[in-house]
């Protein structure tokens, strides 16, 4: 009897230590957003950005933040459903050189012209429950 009362001790000390760590993660996480519209204007948060001054736009926005040891960043981009997949991963690729460090891209396309998405308020017209990677 003792034996399992321990074993079961063990596996919730276990769970509940699991559970902490991915409560952590969840609240150490930074999100950068970009969104590409169809014209291929492009906004890093809501600056509006040429495509040769993304790395010192996201520079210039990761300086600003201030970071927690072991903080994961992870950049959105929101581009429309038309554009070549190509200059969505050069604008990634230009965001990279902002930082040499691990970081996730996650990627959603958008029917712009649908959602009437275009400008400064973008990030406020999107509906992050409703999009899927």
């Amino acid at each position: 009897m003792k034996e399992n009362l321990t074993i079961l001790i063990c596996f919730l000390g276990f769970s509940m230590g699991i559970n902490a760590q991915s409560s952590i993660e969840n609240n150490n996480v930074f999100y950068l957003n970009v969104f590409i519209n169809a014209n291929k204007t492009i906004y890093v948060e809501e600056e509006k950005t040429s495509f040769q001054d993304v790395q010192n736009q996201v520079t210039k926005m990761l300086r600003k933040q201030p970071f927690k040891l072991d903080q994961q960043i992870i950049f959105r981009i929101f581009g429309d459903k038309d554009l070549d997949m190509g200059y969505i991963i050069d604008v990634n690729a230009e965001m990279r050189k902002a930082i040499q460090e691990n970081i996730k891209t996650e990627r959603y396309l958008l029917e712009t012209k649908k959602l009437n998405i275009d400008g400064q308020n973008w990030f406020q017209k999107i509906d992050l429950k409703a999009l899927k990677q």
